[in-house]
């Protein structure tokens, strides 16, 4: 199979589960990725991605601090894939775009709306593929969801709930996801959810919220559950407290373009908790959108509850693409599914290059995401409801405003 020489820029934490899920790609006969090059502006963060990919893929690839120059120095790459702050989202993107790269990034596609459209703009103007590496879509719950939905098993939908609430005041992975200027909590989780929603169920046409600051000092934890040294690494050197400026909780109820309404409760904080998603039908419920490594549930009137693998065995018409049926035999995602997932992902953005396959989630789709969420806080901000045009285009944008300024987004 033909391959896309691929630099990997950004080598932290997730930039190395980027490299788990190359070597989940490499193991199959559908790899078409070669990994030429690792970059970060931290010298032994690259040198550290650099063995862990030798371990991973056979080989080493070289290690630079620089983007133009790893752009200069290995002949016939075609294309990087972004794991940087989000902060600096729209800088490297947008930059590595102007070199004439095809580009794969990390979610959110950028910290504010005005950067998801320098990216946007950016990707015209050269013309090139935009790909935003958004994973729970990918997962087997979430494409039978999908595919019950379009086939109205449940009958026309006219209500969901989509509830992820926890207390919780460690600092959370990495200090910067509670500074408002980095990310945030909600921004960084909320793309996965806000993509959820709209993958199931459209698009979204207003949004009332309330957005809180629910914990305001954040401490380490005692100990990290990982396996990835760079994540260990970190740990050591994390600070032992953290006044977060960026909110950590959020309650709001969308507006779907259908005319479902999906009561959105969701945070990292604070106290007390409600989970549980569900998709009303009038003629049954689904229980669960889909998610990496979730299972699903139909709940149909007069019949017996059915799980997915009941439904797997009785619903017709479903199959996954040929790398998911390889990667998920029997339908549902097991251990490696994290990097199963980040697979997948890489095998698109090398099938886009080469054979001009489309990619699911690009530029537009993966800032109607970022503008899902920052909804709640300029609702929250205003006191009314907004409507998703008005957030998209920039028309309201009161709180991101402040993000930009920050940072000199201009």
């Amino acid at each position: 199979m033909d391959k896309i020489k691929v630099g990997l820029v950004g080598c932290g934490g997730m930039g190395t589960r980027h490299l788990f899920g190359l070597g989940e790609l490499g193991k199959t006969p559908f790899n078409n990725i070669e990994m030429a090059a690792v970059c970060d502006i931290r010298r032994d963060n690259a040198e550290m991605a650099a063995d862990e990919a030798e371990k991973l893929l056979g080989h080493r690839p070289e290690a630079f601090t620089d983007l133009a120059e790893m752009n200069r120095q290995v002949s016939d790459l075609v294309a990087v894939d972004v794991v940087v702050d989000p902060s600096v989202h729209h800088t490297v993107v947008c930059q590595a775009l102007d070199l004439g790269l095809h580009v794969m990034v990390e979610k959110p596609l950028a910290i504010t709306i005005k950067g998801c459209h320098q990216i946007i703009e950016a990707a015209k103007r050269n013309n090139r593929i935009l790909s935003v590496a958004e994973n729970f879509r990918r997962d087997p719950s979430a494409r039978l969801v999908h595919h019950l939905l379009q086939q109205d098993a449940i009958g026309k939908p006219y209500m969901a709930t989509f509830h992820s609430l926890s207390p919780h005041d460690d600092i959370f992975i990495t200090p910067w996801r509670h500074m408002k200027d980095r990310g945030g909590l909600l921004l960084d989780l909320g793309v996965h959810f806000t993509d959820m929603i709209r993958y199931q169920l459209g698009d979204i046409k207003e949004v009332f919220g309330e957005v809180k600051l629910a914990t305001p000092v954040r401490k380490k934890p005692e100990a990290v559950n990982s396996p990835y040294k760079h994540y260990k690494t970190r740990f050591a050197e994390m600070e032992n407290e953290v006044h977060p400026t960026a909110e950590d909780t959020s309650v709001a109820m969308f507006r779907m373009e259908s005319g479902v309404v999906v009561n959105w409760v969701v945070g990292l904080g604070g106290h007390g908790h409600c989970g549980g998603e569900l998709i009303f039908g009038e003629e049954g419920v689904i229980q669960g959108f889909g998610s990496r490594g979730a299972r699903t549930q139909l709940k149909k009137t007069g019949q017996e509850d059915m799980g997915q693998e009941e439904l797997l065995a009785k619903v017709e018409g479903f199959e996954l693409e040929p790398l998911a049926a390889h990667f998920f035999p029997k339908g549902i995602s097991g251990e490696n599914v994290d990097g199963q997932l980040l697979a997948l992902e890489y095998f698109e953005l090398g099938a886009a290059v080469l054979d001009g396959r489309a990619i699911e989630v690009d530029g537009v789709e993966g800032m109607k995401d970022v503008a899902a969420v920052y909804a709640l806080f300029e609702s929250s901000r205003l006191g009314r409801t907004v409507q998703m045009s008005e957030v998209e285009s920039g028309e309201v944008y009161e709180y991101q405003a402040e993000i930009d300024a920050a940072l000199g987004i201009g």
